[in-house]
């Protein structure tokens, strides 16, 4: 199998948006996640996680308050299987990020 590391980075809005998506034919170990507010304000995210093959959305974060100017690091593994996403949003648009250190796997054609 082809293991290939990746960082994926997004900025988040107001309005839910996908965040990364585990390509077609592959799996992936989420090692980290990063959330960043690098407004001089307090600002809140939410995070879902979608589990493609039985189509729900399960709920991470919700409005969890982040202080001005910090970071935010989740150092637990999560495995996701192909279609399987992350969406996020904010309080604020352009003040939070979140980065995703990924390494996605090729599995071909499994079911």
């Amino acid at each position: 199998m082809t293991t290939k590391n990746r960082t994926v980075a997004k900025l988040l809005t107001t309005s839910n948006v996908d965040l990364y998506t585990v390509p077609t034919s592959f799996e992936a170990n989420i090692k980290s996640i990063y959330v960043n507010n690098s407004s001089s304000s307090t600002q809140t995210f939410s995070l879902d996680y979608y589990d493609a093959q039985n189509t729900t959305y399960h709920t991470l974060a919700e409005t969890v308050s982040m202080p001005p100017n910090s970071l935010l690091q989740i150092t637990d593994s999560l495995y996701l299987y192909k279609a399987d996403k992350f969406r996020g949003l904010a309080s604020a648009g352009s003040a939070v990020t979140v980065v995703f250190n990924v390494e996605e796997t090729f599995i071909g054609t499994r079911t």
